[in-house]
């Protein structure tokens, strides 16, 4: 059999590994090797290959490579806590990402785990990963699988693999222990080599290995306003009862019950920013707040939180003026570049940040000022007359990525500015072990919205999507807790709406594509969810944004 890797060929016997063929012909990489790619489909370094192909090899620097470790992570930390049993219930919730790490509850919320409790945890764990334990891939038909899971008294995993509708169903085993994880994971618990787990809440906070730097361990960040809006968003869940895919599925198959849990989303969004804004009518009685400033990664929602707001400010008797950041940008020629020499437009510093500190502080202190207009086209600012000056009444809404950076307004009093963070704050899980990132979801949003308004495939925005979760870690995501609030764009019933849109986008990307892998996985992702229809949609729903049909102009 011969492969192809890397405009080379080699030849090996069929039913040989990925993991074997990298052991014996390849040269090693800058971190530990976590899955390979097969003709652009990401497979277990553990799955057998009888044909000949292209390969290549994903390791932990790559968001791949890390998904694969953290799944495994997963399973072993699922393991262990049955060999714990003894000690506590041995449920594992994994519920999502904090501070720098990954929160999950371990048995019963009424009972904090104790550090001892923990420390017992993680040096079991250490011991599986000691003992080199095989981590075997069970393929079950489905209906024997989703009854071991009821027998378990995992009703929700089992309601949820029905939902996929497939003969057969992959659990992964470890010491005869089986569990449903969505992906792949390592062929070997020895391959995992390092983590910290601490006390955190009523749970437990898990922090794994850098991607820059595998040999280090993630420091622990502080985020309490993040953890607050993840923990009203989970008792909002809790209270209907949809934390996990598969009771989410069972009312989304009743139109009435769907279009009732349509209806709860979006009322309290709604009545989140009224809230919002009556606390900014009442600041700018009270200390003459004058700016709002909203700040968040891409796709987050923040074009329609601004107009939404913008509503709930006028019922509080506002008149609230927007401004675009995009007219302060510096003239093309000074504007930063990227080590390959290409304009940063994602930087700060594309933005002439002395005038426009100076323009906000004259606009605060009720001067008339001329507006300025950035003509994209000649790469230069330009003036048309537009002035503004602020009447009593008024307040200016700024939305842009680097709202919330302290130099964006380092020079306008403090107490005249609110802050607003917005972000797809994923809380649904598709079970107790399997939690849904948060940038998948806001990945899924913009593949539709670039398909539907820019004309880009699906292609062109997973290429690029890297590009842009990395400008959101500079520029966006240390700043997020300078918030005055966070708000919550992710809708309870997102990914059951957004899936029969984005289906059709991500099944267009070609196997000879490069991204082939990350669409496949995020079709896989999406058929978790059962599908429904857009009509029960209100015309100012912030999802109307991506998918079309919004009463707001963009």
């Amino acid at each position: 059999m011969v492969l192809s890797q890397k405009n080379r060929s080699i030849s090996v016997p069929k039913g040989i590994t990925p993991l074997e063929i990298f052991n014996q012909y390849m040269e090693p990489m800058s971190a530990p090797i976590m899955n390979a790619q097969i003709n652009h489909k990401t497979v277990s370094l553990a799955e057998p290959l009888y044909e000949e192909c292209n390969i290549s090899f994903v390791d932990y620097t790559q968001e791949s490579g890390m998904r694969t470790y953290l799944r495994t992570f997963i399973a072993l930390l699922s393991r262990a806590a049955v060999n714990l049993s003894d000690l506590r219930d041995p449920r594992i919730d994994f519920e999502h990402a904090i501070s720098n790490g990954y929160y999950c509850a371990w048995g019963s919320r009424e009972n904090t785990p104790t550090a001892s409790e923990v420390e017992a945890l993680s040096q079991e764990m250490r011991s599986l990963i000691k003992r080199a334990l095989p981590i075997n891939i069970i393929s079950m038909p489905t209906d024997s699988a989703i009854e071991y899971l009821e027998q378990r008294g995992e009703a929700s995993t089992a309601e949820m693999i029905r939902t996929l509708g497939r003969c057969y169903t992959p659990l992964v085993e470890i010491e005869g222990h089986r569990d449903y994880i969505f992906g792949n994971v390592l062929p070997n618990t020895s391959m995992l080599w390092d983590f910290i787990l601490e006390p955190f809440q009523d749970g437990i906070l898990i922090r794994l290995p850098k991607r820059s730097n595998h040999k280090e361990i993630n420091e622990k960040t502080n985020q309490p306003k993040l953890l607050e809006t993840f923990k009203n968003h989970i008792e909002l869940l809790r209270t209907l009862d949809v934390e996990e895919a598969g009771p989410m599925n069972c009312l989304l198959r009743d139109k009435d019950t769907a279009a009732e849990l349509v209806q709860v989303s979006e009322a309290m969004q709604e009545k989140q920013i009224a809230d919002i804004a009556q606390e900014i009518s009442s600041l700018h009685a009270e200390r003459g707040v004058r700016i709002v400033l909203i700040a968040g990664p891409s796709s987050s929602g923040k074009t329609t939180t601004s107009k939404r707001l913008r509503t709930q400010l006028i019922t509080n008797l506002l008149r609230p003026f927007t401004l675009s950041l995009d007219d302060f940008f510096v003239n093309r020629e000074e504007t930063p570049l990227n080590e390959d020499g290409t304009y940063d437009f994602e930087s700060i510093y594309a933005l002439d940040l002395p005038y426009l500190n100076e323009t906000l502080s004259k606009i605060v202190a009720g001067e008339e000022v001329e507006l300025p207009t950035f003509d994209f086209t000649t790469g230069s600012r330009v003036f048309k007359g537009n002035k503004l000056k602020l009447g009593k009444e008024h307040i200016l809404i700024i939305e842009g990525i680097h709202a919330l950076n302290p130099e964006l307004t380092s020079q306008i009093p403090q107490e005249k500015i609110y802050r607003i963070y917005v972000s797809a704050l994923t809380s649904i899980t598709l079970d107790r072990l399997n939690f849904l990132s948060t940038s998948d979801n806001r990945l899924i949003r913009r593949i539709i919205r670039d398909s539907k308004y820019r004309n880009h495939s699906a292609v062109h925005t997973l290429a690029m999507w890297n590009s842009v979760r990395r400008g959101e870690e500079k520029w966006i995501f240390p700043f997020q807790e300078n918030a005055d609030v966070m708000f919550n764009s992710a809708m309870l019933y997102e990914l059951a709406a957004l899936r029969p849109i984005a289906e059709p986008i991500l099944r267009a990307v070609k196997q000879i594509e490069p991204e082939y892998a990350e669409a496949q996985r995020l079709l896989h992702l999406l058929s978790h969810f059962e599908p429904i229809g857009l009509r029960s949609l209100p015309p100012t729903s912030l999802l109307r944004e991506f998918i079309g049909g919004s009463s707001f102009k963009y």
